[in-house]
């Protein structure tokens, strides 16, 4: 017995037609507004998730956790711009973001972390101020690094002192929003 070679005539069309989406397993890279949707979408949900990191009763456990959940939304971002990321550069930034506003904003932040040790009363004060200081400054690190990437940045090029001004905008913005938001819900 001899196998009959199929000529392309007889292959089905449906094996010979070019796929018009990405492999199996895989997902397109997102452009445009659909990336930054989605660039949004990861800031929203890691500024989610650093309020509630916010709420660790442990000082400087809660700083940490935060900490990680920014370059957690970094690197996601660096993923999703199709970016190398590099843990030790996205920690000097956030660093250097996070200290132009702490001078204006050491109540809320580090200081409302240290709160959380005092007796009694150290953690009430700790809760108040701790998770809204954490979440509007992971936004502000999200929305700064979204602005950066979609001008075509990377890490490497990232410059602080350009940027500085938009962060403390969009942290002043979204303390204001999640300070309210409590007083909102109670009247």
């Amino acid at each position: 017995m001899t196998a009959k070679a199929e000529t392309p005539e007889e292959t089905a069309p449906e094996e010979t037609a070019p796929k018009e989406t990405a492999p199996e397993g895989t997902t397109a890279p997102l452009t445009g507004e659909a990336r930054l949707n989605e660039a949004n979408r990861l800031v929203r949900r890691a500024s989610a998730w650093g309020f509630g990191a916010g709420c660790i009763p442990f000082p400087l456990v809660d700083i940490a956790t935060v900490t990680g959940v920014q370059l957690k939304m970094i690197s996601n971002l660096s993923s999703l711009y199709g970016i190398p990321f590099r843990d030790h550069t996205a920690k000097n930034i956030v660093a250097g973001l996070l200290g132009s506003i702490v001078p204006q904003s050491l109540a809320a932040g580090g200081v409302g972390s240290l709160l959380k040790a005092v007796p009694v009363v150290g953690g009430a004060l700790g809760l108040l101020s701790m998770p809204s200081f954490s979440s509007a400054a992971t936004y502000a690190i999200g929305q700064v690094f979204i602005r950066h990437m979609e001008s075509g940045g990377t890490l490497l090029d990232f410059n602080i002192d350009k940027m500085r001004e938009h962060f403390i905008e969009e942290f002043e913005a979204k303390k204001a929003e999640t300070t309210a938001a409590p007083t909102k819900a109670a009247s």
